[in-house]
């Protein structure tokens, strides 16, 4: 019985499998010709289509000392020696490559990506070209987005005139004679044709629209700046229709974005340095000063050294003193760090001050919003400013910086107390002062101070040379391992996987056609 119930079925496969190719037979040459013509238009169109090159560059970025302990924070943690691995240096670092700031300043330095100049090769094909230009376009105006992106034809007709089109796919439409550096007035845009030199070849001209326009549509689309998480290498790769334009790109990218950097670190340790000069000049004068009291106090007296009483009583009180002085110099740090944070300045351009600091907690809580600040960067790559993932870091930021300024108080309450038992026992020692003899007293009085003063001196120098130092070291964080390199073989188009999609896609295009037209046909006739 169950071979008499799926007989009708495998027959009715059968005749439904047959109709399938009869109709398909039916309907044949129209399938092949269309399919044919439609592979055939897609196979012109890639042939007309640019080659597009890519060109890539490796660069080491030198993180900091791996004897360093802490974390990278741009370039004052790179200055001064914060950054274990780098990794969030780093990563910052191929955030801010890819940004429109940076990027925007190569386009100014390469200005044909705003207006692009085409000819017409032996084959009919356009191609871009960049040099020996008989004419410029300036003064665009252009109202509309919508026409960004916008071709015109500028025809020769004589030395003094040409001719402007619209291109169309019907043909070219004629605008009108115009004479050169005169300005243009379209229903799309405005702009005024200089003329450079002789010409006999019409040039094709396209508008590209603003510089964020291109960025969003040119720019990030082909730029590609990638970080190799296991070592400190960035690669960037660049694609372009003209390869040497493209590696004028990637140079250009390079140059501008390692010369801020240089600019951030050096105007980083100028604040440290600077701060530090006008110290070691006070501190310089005061120790010519006590050195000569002491050396007039000693030769009024006739004394050549000190007891040993009076000396170990000078080493105690100066060392005391010294440790006073430093935490006074951080109290006047903490002021105008609590005063940088209170006036909402950026938060990673305290990070030299905690480190004088040594306040390794704080640090932890930058490193964090410098993490935030990247995920930000990230997210405004996607999605605009009011977009709850961009408000939720936002808002994470600002709960980080508040425990900041938390963290800065109850410092500046911890120095105040260090400060408080120095200063007791200081008293202390003035206390056993005032047993010595007279003399005794203005002599350790003057050899303290001069101690003083000469210790605080050597100290200023010593921390303002280690900064110095640094800055010379990181002033170049980035080396180029190899040059610009551009493949031969372009990346894009890639025409015969293009031609064989466009054959299997018209083709099954056309036999759902074929069986559209079937239906209609048998629902007529029915």
């Amino acid at each position: 019985m169950n071979s008499i119930n799926s007989r009708p079925i495998i027959e009715e496969d059968e005749i439904d499998l047959r109709e399938i190719f009869v109709t398909i037979a039916h309907y044949k040459w129209s399938i092949i010709f269309f399919t044919l013509l439609i592979t055939t238009a897609v196979a012109i169109k890639v042939y007309l289509m640019p080659k597009y090159y890519k060109s890539t560059v490796m660069l080491e970025v030198k993180t900091e000392d791996e004897k360093s302990p802490g974390l990278s924070l741009g370039g004052a943690g790179a200055l001064l020696g914060m950054g274990g691995t780098g990794t969030v240096d780093l990563e910052k670092d191929v955030t801010l490559l890819k940004t429109f700031r940076i990027n925007k300043e190569v386009l100014n330095q390469i200005p044909h990506y705003m207006v692009r100049y085409f000819i017409k090769d032996e084959k009919h094909k356009e191609v871009e070209v960049e040099e020996n230009i008989s004419i410029t376009i300036t003064d665009i105006k252009i109202d509309d987005y919508k026409n960004y992106g916008m071709k015109i034809i500028i025809t020769p007709i004589n030395n003094m005139e040409y001719q402007l089109s619209f291109p169309s796919i019907l043909g070219d439409k004629a605008i009108g004679i115009f004479h050169y550096s005169e300005i243009v007035e379209t229903e799309r845009a405005s702009f005024i044709v200089n003329k450079l030199s002789d010409f006999n070849q019409a040039y094709i001209v396209q508008f590209s629209g603003t510089q964020h326009y291109i960025y969003d549509n040119i720019i990030t689309p082909n730029l590609t700046v990638e970080l190799d998480k296991s070592s400190p290498f960035i690669t960037i790769s660049f694609i372009d229709n003209l390869p040497q334009r493209g590696e004028r790109y990637l140079k250009n990218l390079i140059e501008i974005y390692t010369k801020e950097n240089r600019e951030d670190i050096k105007e980083d340790a100028s604040i440290i340095i600077n701060s530090y000069d006008r110290q070691i000049k006070n501190i310089a004068l005061r120790v010519d000063k006590s050195s000569r009291a002491l050396a007039d106090f000693k030769q009024r007296n006739n004394i050549i050294a000190p007891t040993a009483q009076a000396s170990g009583l000078i080493q105690e009180l100066t060392n005391v003193e010294i440790q006073i002085a430093k935490n006074h110099y951080k109290e006047n740090l903490l002021k105008n760090i609590i005063y940088f944070v209170r006036h909402n300045k950026n938060i990673d351009a305290i990070a030299p001050s905690l480190l004088e600091l040594q306040d390794t907690q704080t640090i932890s809580l930058i490193k964090l919003i410098q993490e935030y600040q990247l995920t930000i960067s990230n997210l405004l790559l996607k999605y605009n400013q009011t977009h709850p993932k961009v408000i939720n870091t936002k808002a994470k930021i600002v709960s980080l910086k508040k425990k900041i300024s938390s963290n800065l108080h109850n410092l500046q309450t911890t120095l105040k107390s260090k400060t408080a038992s120095l200063n007791k026992m200081l008293e202390g020692y003035r206390v056993k002062l005032k047993s010595t003899p007279q003399q005794e007293q203005k002599l350790i009085d003057f050899s303290r101070d001069y101690q003083l003063n000469a210790k605080l001196y050597t100290y200023l120098i010593q921390k303002r040379s280690e900064v110095e130092l640094k800055r010379d070291k990181d002033i170049s964080r980035f080396r180029v391992i190899e040059s610009i390199y551009t493949a031969d073989k372009p990346v894009k188009p890639k025409k015969a996987l293009i031609v064989i999609v466009a054959f299997i896609t018209s083709l099954i295009f056309m036999i759902l056609v074929t069986f559209f037209r079937n239906f209609l046909k048998t629902s007529k006739e029915n």
